[in-house]
């Protein structure tokens, strides 16, 4: 009878060990760092030659680049990873006609930014999710430079590949805002450049 006691309790013990490891392992294949890039097309809203041509009946057309990303994080869970990001925005172009006289020039865009990405992973390996964060914009165009602060925010779907563990596949709009200011004309203009993109990321 004691036999069949301890034999039970062992039983019970080993059972449990079994489940918790299971557990722990279900866990665990959720968290990790990752690395990946992405590449996109850019979409700018410029409200300062929008205004420009407005005001002044310029005829202003732009034509933007393609925009490559990218992205380091750490998954901490099903829900919550933290994100970094390099966001180069490439090259958008400007045709200016004024009065019958045309002139060219581009502005080139690049942020870097952290944010926090906040979705569900479901069993099937897909991940819908939203980021929202804050980072710095670089702005040149020409000799004209100038950087500052910005936020940041985007939704998505990610699908994690079972054949490849670790190897996922993600297709996402993000944004990001800030403002740029003109001291000639004492004037603070709300501008926004974002990309949808399809990106690659793999879970170490």
């Amino acid at each position: 009878m004691k036999k069949l006691i301890v034999a039970a309790v062992m039983c019970s013990l080993l059972s449990s060990y079994a489940v918790a490891s299971e557990n722990n392992t279900a866990l665990n294949k959720y968290k990790g760092f990752y690395v990946g890039g992405g590449v996109g097309t850019t979409d700018f809203h410029d409200k300062v030659s929008s205004e420009m041509s407005k005001e002044h009946g310029i005829g202003i057309s732009t034509k933007s680049d393609t925009a490559y990303k990218v992205i380091t994080g750490y998954q901490f869970n099903r829900i919550v990873s933290i994100e970094a990001q390099y966001t180069s925005y490439g090259d958008t172009k400007y045709n200016i006609v004024s009065e019958g006289d045309t002139g060219k020039f581009k502005v080139k865009q690049q942020s870097y930014s952290i944010a926090a990405n906040v979705g569900y992973t479901f069993d099937n390996g897909l991940r819908p999710f939203a980021t929202a964060g804050l980072g710095q914009m670089f702005i040149k165009s020409g000799s004209f430079k100038k950087d500052g602060g910005l936020y940041r925010l985007g939704a998505g779907v990610e699908y994690q590949i079972k054949q490849v563990p670790g190897l996922g596949m993600r297709v996402a709009y993000e944004a990001d805002f800030y403002t740029l200011e003109d001291k000639y004309n004492n004037k603070d203009y709300d501008q926004s450049v974002g990309s949808w993109y399809v990106g690659t990321t793999y879970k170490f």
